[in-house]
């Protein structure tokens, strides 16, 4: 069996982007996506742009000075996923949740103007 040494371990630590799916409804755009073993606060939302980027750090669970590793195939370190939103959201209204290592992020649309509007003329 190998045995990996902390200098090895470095090369599976990376930026690696989370697995996602966006879901649309008549109401709001839905985006879940898998964040196992990362906390709260270790995640960040940003919207910009049409754009919304999750990112953050996972860290590993287990310090290095406590024995070795005989096999390293989670990720860990730094993520980033940009998803962009082509459907006008309003994002002062959104909310994300986390849990069960799943990210749960609700985009509200913003409700359809009329594309015509008749402006009557007074007297």
């Amino acid at each position: 069996m190998a045995y990996f040494e902390l200098e090895h371990e470095e090369r599976f630590r990376s930026t690696w982007t989370p697995l996602a799916d966006v879901h649309e409804d008549p109401a709001e755009i839905i985006i879940r996506a898998e964040l196992p073993g990362v906390r709260k606060g270790d995640i960040r939302l940003r919207w910009k742009d049409g754009i919304l980027t999750i990112s953050g750090t996972k860290e590993r669970e287990f310090p290095a000075e406590q024995g070795r590793f005989l096999c390293v195939e989670r990720q860990y370190g730094g993520f980033r996923r940009d998803i962009a939103i082509g459907i006008p959201v309003d994002f002062k209204r959104s909310s994300a949740e986390l849990r069960n290592g799943l990210l749960e992020v609700r985009l509200p649309k913003v409700a359809k103007r009329p594309e015509e509007t008749i402006i009557p003329i007074g007297e």
